[in-house]
Formats: structure tokens, sequence, C-alpha cells
């Protein structure tokens, strides 16, 4: 009789080991709340209120509406509120106390105060409503799925309704109508519609869109004139290209060459400008206007720069307040130079430095260690996930994520992101991810599926021959093969 692990090989009397069959996974039942963070994750990663507001001419508030109901059913439909005391969450609740603890000291204290209530508060929210409600495999899929059906809302609107702003690419208002920004949104969004198009079986609606956004965000991108966009997205491909097939890595390369030949010539005379300041070494008199202005905006965000670093050495504890660098800095200037600058009335253009001088050391250390945390969470579950064939999803889930948090991480240097949503919201899905992955991974071994005693020893094939010294003075000798 043919043992309960192996089978014959055709036309041969040898037997093949085979895995048993698995027990079907034990996906938790999506419950109201996990429905509503779904409809929480589209509403605000897509910007859906401000865009209808800028077609409809009438404000919206649905994204505070659907945060209370999301949180709502999140503690009546049984989220796992223990996701807030992973050490992500701890991170930013830390870092969330520590703002408390920075507006009293602020240089004003009400503008902080509206900062942490109108801005940062939504985006703590978002990480604990997907950290929580969001359990097991199943689920993490999905909500990845919405964030690609969000990017591909973005780039259809920007398609339809998108106008060329001083050369660049960005709608007619809100926060997509500032090209930093729409490119942030587009970069980050990218890696799940990749996501959607490596693990969605068949043929249907989303993968051809995703496919076909994934063809279109680089064009977009690059007529945004973003100059840190386009060196992420740089990054965001080698990434993408360096763990490819030999056979594929020809094909990349050409999509890509295609791509740049149709950015070039989608893109405006002054974004392609932008984009050569990046290197030129020109004299300024050899310079069109356009890359005159673009010289320009670089030294101004350079002296912002500095500005930040000097209000962090003035502040290093407390900082001058959340969101307060632009008060602080043109009180500062005007003190130094005895009048009043209107560049001075900027943003920091650094997530980091935007931290330090606003929040002081203790603010960029959390937030700096919540990042981190994320960083450690993706590669642990790559790495879990390769030891278990039946976890080939994980990986996926793991790499759009790491392209995910690099495409913020990338952009956070050229632009002020600190309060926004951008990285609670994948902090969350980060944590969900990694908690369903353990318990997954629990249940494989509780019913002995694992590959440590996933079959017996013979049917693990030969023992390997390891030379060593017995008894008897013989100097190589068949050991027992060591247990696998």
């Amino acid at each position: 009789m043919t043992p309960l692990y192996t089978q014959p090989l055709r036309g041969g009397n040898l037997a093949n080991p085979v895995r048993p069959a698995l027990p079907a996974a034990s996906a938790p039942r999506p419950r109201p709340a996990f429905y509503l963070t779904m409809l929480f994750v589209f509403v605000v990663y897509a910007r859906f209120p401000e865009i209808m507001d800028m077609v409809t001419a009438s404000a919206m508030h649905s994204v505070r509406i659907i945060v209370g109901l999301a949180l709502l059913a999140t503690l009546l439909f049984g989220g796992d509120l223990r996701a807030i005391f992973s050490k992500v969450g701890i991170c930013l609740m830390a870092f969330t106390l520590w703002m408390c603890v920075c507006v009293p000291f602020s240089i004003w204290r009400g503008g902080s105060f509206r900062m942490l209530r109108d801005t940062w508060v939504v985006a703590l929210f978002s990480f604990v409503i997907i950290a929580s409600s969001v359990q097991g495999l199943e689920q993490c899929r999905r909500i990845m799925y919405t964030l690609a059906a969000a990017t591909v809302f973005i780039e259809l609107v920007t398609f339809f309704l998108g106008r060329v702003q001083g050369g660049r690419m960005a709608l007619l208002g809100g926060t997509l109508g500032n090209a930093n920004y729409l490119a942030l949104m587009l970069l980050m969004g990218a890696p799940f519609c990749l996501f959607v198009l490596r693990t969605k079986v068949g043929i249907s609606p989303l993968q051809i869109a995703s496919l076909s956004m994934l063809l279109c965000i680089p064009v977009t991108v690059a007529a945004t004139g973003s100059r840190g966009g386009m060196v992420t997205l740089a990054v965001m491909f080698l990434m993408y290209f360096v763990p490819l097939p030999h056979n594929q890595k020809m094909v990349s390369l050409i999509v890509a060459l295609i791509l740049s030949v149709i950015a070039i010539a989608w893109s405006t005379r002054s974004a392609l400008d932008r984009f050569r300041t990046i290197l030129t070494t020109s004299a300024p008199m050899h310079l069109s206007v356009s890359e005159q202005s673009a010289i320009e905006s670089a030294e101004l965000r350079k002296e912002l720069l500095l500005s930040s670093l000097q209000l962090t050495l003035r502040h290093p504890l407390m900082g001058v307040g959340p969101g307060m660098f632009a008060v602080a800095n043109a009180s500062y200037i005007e003190q130094v130079t005895g009048r009043p600058n209107w560049n001075a009335w900027h943003e920091t253009h650094n997530t980091f430095t935007q931290l330090s001088c606003e929040d002081g050391l203790p603010g960029v250390f959390l937030y700096s260690l919540a990042m981190l945390f994320c960083f450690k969470i993706v590669h642990s579950a790559d790495k879990r996930a390769r030891q278990y064939p039946e976890l080939s999803s994980v990986r996926h889930m793991a790499f759009a994520l790491r392209l995910a948090l690099v495409a913020f991480t990338g952009t956070a240097i050229f632009a002020s992101n600190a309060y926004m949503y951008y990285f609670p919201m994948l902090a969350g899905l980060c944590v969900a991810v990694d908690r369903a992955t353990a318990a997954h991974i629990a249940s494989l071994q509780a019913a002995g599926l694992g590959q440590a005693n996933s079959m017996p020893w013979i049917a693990r094939g030969p023992a390997p021959y390891r030379p060593g010294p017995l008894a008897g003075n013989r100097a190589l000798a068949w050991k027992k093969p060591l247990p696998r």
C-alpha cells in the first residue's frame, strides 16, 4: 500500500512526497465595522469629499461622519482593540500624548489645538479603525483592493478634471490641487494596483483598471513636475526591477522606456525644466525662465530647511507647537532682520524637520520609531511567509506595503506630511497584516501542517551523508539525519 504521505511518480515505481491537503483557512466573518472601514478607506484616501466639493460647489462633511460610525461599529461589533497596544500603536499613542503636552507650550495654542483636533485626530483614528477592525488575511486583501480602487479614482479624476497650472498638472482645488501631494497619493497607491494584478484570479474590471493605472501613473507623476516624486518613483522601480526573473527584466525595461518617452511628450516644458535642475550645473544666464523658477524654489526649500533646523536647536524639547512652523519662522526672521519676509510663511517641506521643530526631538523620535517598526513588520511577514508555501499571498502583501512605505518616506523628505493620514493608514494595515499572518501560522502549526512536521521521516528522502568520528576508531560514518 502506498504510504499516506506519498504517491507514485508517473512512469516509475518510486514515490514522490506530497504535502497533505490544507484545511480551509479560518477567515473571520466580516462584520459591520469592516464594511464601514472599507468605505472609510476609500472616502478618505480618494479625497472624495474634496473632489465632490470641487464638482458640486457644496461642502461635505462625510469623513467625520464615517469616522464616527466606524469607531462606534468597531467598539460595538468586536473590533480587536489590542492592536492599539502593538509596538506601532504604542508609538503613535505616545506621539499623540506628546503633542497634547506640546500644545500648551505652543507659540499659538489655538492654532496648535485646531491642528491636533482637525487633522491629527482623523489620522490617528484611521490607524485605530484599520488595525482593530481588519481581521484575517482575506480582509487585509480587501482593504488593499479598496486602496487600489481609490487610486484608480484619483487617476481618473486627474485625467478628466486635472489642469496644468504653472506648468504642473494638478486639480483645481483641495489637497490634490498641490502637484506634490497628487504625486504622493498616486505613488502610494501604485503598489496596491500591482498587488491586484498579482493576486486577483481571473479577469475583472479592477484588474483592467489597475493595469491601466500602472501605465498611466508614471506619466501623471512626470506631468506634476514633482522632483521628489520622480526620485521616489525611480527608487520604487529599482525595488520592483531587481527581484524580477531575468526573462521579465527585459520586458520591464522596454515598458519603462516606452513610458519614459510618453511622459516626456506629455509633460510641459516647465515640468521638464524642473527635472533638469536636479543635476544642472549651468550658469543662471543660460537657464530658461522655468528653470530659474525651479532653482529659486529649491533655494527657498534649503532656506526653510535651515530655518527648521535652527528652530529645532532653539526649542529642542517642546518645539514651537504642532503646525506652527510658519508662524514661528516668520516671527524669528522678523526679529533677526528687522523686517517681515513673506517667503517665511511656508511649510518646512520636510516631514522630519517639521516634527523636530514643531514637536521637539521626542516627537520626531516617536514618529520615526513607528515608521521603523512598520518596516520591521513588513520584513518579518515576508520572512515568515517564505517558510510556508500556503502564505504566498502574504509575500505580495508585504511587498506592496514595503513599496507604499518607501513612497511615503521618499516624498516625506520633500513635503510636510507629518499630521496627515497617509502614514497612520499604512501603519494600521501593517499591524493588521502582522496579526493575521501570526494567527494563520499558528493555525497551521496547530493542525500539524508546518514544514517541520508535515510528513513522516521515511517520506523525506535519503539521509544526507555527514562525515564524523564514531566509537571504534572509524574515521567516517553515516550519522543519523537531523530532524527537519
